[in-house]
């Protein structure tokens, strides 16, 4: 009933006007770093209150780790994670509760649970939910960075809102009409291998859009070109194979063919209704008297669901992709990233007055052999330092530099090379690698 995926499976719980919502992940490998701060940027991507057209409500949306995590890494146990709300305004459902908002779901909601379901914003069919399922894609985007070496990108933008390109404008034709109004996010997918997915049931189409329809308000899917595709001729629309590794000239059919990722960027749009809690009149039923009245929202609604939907619509297409990963075997279910270290010199000694000259002379120095100690030295500024901190134990000292710098009339700058993501994958680029080390004299 409430829960998503066979192998990274996920279990949502709780109303926008209880304690609180939370989510359990059930089949996260072992020994995934994670800490609160990691969630933070996409949670705040997703809340109320940080731009014009969203609701005035406020909450503080801070994860609060309840199980599966110690010292910092997954444990393999069923991870949970639970959010307080502390900025609910009850009162306001109380007066419309003999009157359901049309296009919300508490009509529906009031005969499936026979009136016992907690109708307060909403409850468990609100979209305050949402913030569960960012939470399990930011634990989805770590396992898909740890096996693709950082490589799989997730992104989603705002395409349209209220059929306008230009976001301000269509914004503003709502705020002028007073009413709510909807619009179209695209979410892209890069560097995903060939073969994600199962023919018919499983086709990874099939997997997004059942995710994506746990979203509240959306009411649309398309992959490539979607609905264009019926006004094309099969020559227009075919995407002609490039290469040995599946690269297409063009991509129509939105990275998936069969069902399976081709290895191309897995392209598709979502459209997002408005939303039903407008304050324009409606008519409606009392279902109290019977009688069909004049009806106004009242209370904090967003006046344009998509756009908070970004961050949402990355998440549980993360987690879709997870599973899928899980399931092809291309995660182990225990990531060590402890392992992942290959010694190999990443700041090269100088340590002789002519290698020294000779750096100064080129503006770089690699040096033939060095005596390489694994680590930095931890006097070196660095905005990682407490990263390395807490994937390491406290060890800070990276790589130490043998030279006393206070001898020198120079600067030395140090150049992090993308290249120590495969030793690092899990930190998104975070940590350096000094390849080289470039001297320049002091102004």
């Amino acid at each position: 009933m409430n829960h998503f995926g066979q192998y990274f499976r996920v279990s949502i719980f709780g109303e926008s006007h209880g304690a609180g919502p939370g989510i359990v992940i059930d089949g996260c490998p072992a020994g995934l770093p994670l800490c609160e701060d990691d969630f933070l940027p996409d949670l705040e991507r997703r809340k109320g209150g940080q731009q014009k057209g969203t609701t005035p409500r406020k909450e503080d949306d801070y994860p609060l780790f309840k199980s599966g995590i110690f010292n910092g890494l997954t444990t393999g146990a069923p991870l949970a994670i639970f959010f307080e709300n502390n900025n609910t305004r009850s009162g306001d459902y109380e007066k419309q509760r003999a009157v359901p908002r049309p296009g919300h779901a508490d009509f529906v909601a009031n005969k499936k649970f026979g009136g016992f379901e907690d109708y307060r914003g909403g409850g468990h069919f609100s979209g305050r939910l949402t913030v569960c399922l960012v939470a399990a894609g930011v634990v989805a985007k770590r396992i898909l960075a740890a096996a693709s070496g950082n490589a799989i990108a997730v992104s989603s933008n705002i395409a349209e809102i209220g059929g306008e390109a230009d976001l301000e404008r269509g914004l503003q034709r709502a705020i002028d009409e007073k009413d709510s109004v909807g619009g179209i996010v695209a979410c892209t997918v890069e560097h995903l291998p060939i073969g994600l997915g199962e023919p018919f049931w499983n086709s990874i189409e099939s997997l997004i859009s059942h995710a994506v329809f746990a979203i509240p308000a959306v009411r649309g899917i398309e992959f490539g070109t979607g609905f264009a595709a019926a006004r094309m001729f099969g020559v227009q629309h075919n995407d002609a194979i490039a290469n040995a590794d599946g690269q297409t000239t063009t991509n129509h059919a939105g990275g998936v063919v069969g069902g399976i990722t081709n290895g191309n960027p897995l392209s598709f749009r979502i459209a997002i209704k408005p939303t039903s809690s407008t304050p324009k009149t409606q008519h409606t039923l009392n279902w109290e008297t019977g009688e069909i009245e004049d009806f106004s929202v009242k209370g904090r609604h967003d006046l344009c669901i998509a756009l908070r939907v970004p961050p949402v619509l990355e998440a549980v297409t993360a987690m879709v992709l997870a599973d899928a990963m899980l399931a092809a075997q291309l995660v182990p279910r225990v990531i060590d990233l402890s392992r992942q270290w290959v010694p190999s010199p990443m700041v090269y000694h100088i340590t002789t007055q002519a290698e020294w000259h000779h750096a100064l002379a080129t503006g770089s120095y690699l040096a033939p052999s060095v005596a390489h100690e694994g680590f930095m030295h931890a006097s070196l500024h660095y905005q990682t330092l407490g990263v390395l901190q807490r994937y390491y134990g406290g060890q800070t000292d990276l790589v130490k530099l043998c030279i006393d710098t206070s001898q020198l009339q120079c600067e030395l700058r140090y150049e992090w090379a993308d290249s120590m993501q495969q030793y690092f994958p899990h930190v998104y680029g975070a940590i350096p690698c000094a390849a080289v080390v470039r001297v320049e004299p002091v102004a």
